[in-house]
């Protein structure tokens, strides 16, 4: 969780090398690159593909869905015995009782949840894999009535229920084994190896802004429409959702980078697309 970047204006775009330290990043000699490619296990096989019990459809998975949970759920304890949870009964029960709507209403209504509220400023909230979710007291703050709170929380059910998690990884994983691929490629060819350190470099920024970013604000949007939905089957004001944007936006305590940088489309990418969906939907004429 701005303003639009207009190419004809900028004479030159500086990509500061800090931006890259999350790109993929390929660390095998050749020989265990070789190794790993011929036992499959650097570049993960395509038949690696699952059916998703909410949604129907089929989609890349090399982990199981119990796998991620486990490895979420030691940050989700030392988060909670780190982070202070709210002392205010009123904030807590308001949540969870949105929730409780919000979570009868998706395709995961009845399951185990483990839901906090933390008493902390940050104007977000957050799912984890194995049905966590945090919900910070600065967006409770923020939101001007219940049902933006509940499109807050339809979005994150939309994250468990498309698997966001899971598919994230899985791309991650597959843009490592191209690399290493790559790599492979690069250091057979005499006249490519000098510059194959410059190439994988570049290769990893390709992949970060091409793939794994676009991606995440994908899957932001994606997040957004499902929350929507079960925010109408819960009996709440779909029009909130875009309200929720408008507020967010307004309440921006800095200058945002460009889109095409971040995790996360801008307010304005997502205000256009919700209003879109709402009214393709006919939940409301907006």
């Amino acid at each position: 969780m701005a303003n639009e970047l207009n190419f004809e204006d900028a004479e030159r775009v500086e990509i500061d090398g800090e931006l890259l330290r999350d790109a993929p990043r390929v660390n095998l000699s050749r020989r265990a690159i070789i190794s790993g490619l011929a036992a499959g296990s650097v570049f993960p096989v395509l038949s690696s593909c699952t059916t998703n019990p909410y949604t129907g459809q089929t989609e890349l998975a090399f982990m199981g869905e119990q796998q991620i949970a486990s490895m979420a759920a030691t940050a989700w304890t030392d988060l909670k015995s780190q982070t202070p949870q709210t002392g205010n009964s009123r904030m807590k029960n308001r949540v969870l009782n949105i929730w409780s709507r919000v979570e009868q209403a998706t395709p995961k209504a009845g399951e185990q949840w483990d839901v906090a509220v933390f008493d902390t400023d940050d104007v977000n909230a957050f799912v984890m894999p194995g049905n966590r979710v945090g919900v910070y007291r600065g967006i409770v703050d923020l939101v001007e009535n219940d049902d933006q709170l509940s499109s807050v929380l339809g979005h994150e059910v939309g994250h468990t229920v498309y698997r966001h998690a899971n598919r994230r990884m899985s791309r991650q994983m597959l843009a490592q084994g191209a690399l290493a691929a790559g790599q492979v490629a690069l250091s057979s060819s005499e006249t490519m190896n000098q510059y194959g350190g410059a190439v994988a470099a570049l290769g990893g920024a390709a992949v970060q802004f091409g793939v794994i970013l676009p991606y995440s604000r994908q899957s932001e949007l994606e997040a957004d429409k499902a929350g929507v939905d079960y925010m109408h089957e819960a009996g709440y004001d779909v029009t909130q959702a875009v309200r929720l944007w408008e507020v967010m936006d307004a309440n921006a305590s800095s200058a945002r980078q460009p889109e095409f940088l971040s995790t996360h489309p801008h307010p304005s990418t997502r205000i256009d697309a919700l209003r879109q969906y709402i009214n393709a939907r006919g939940y409301a004429l907006m």
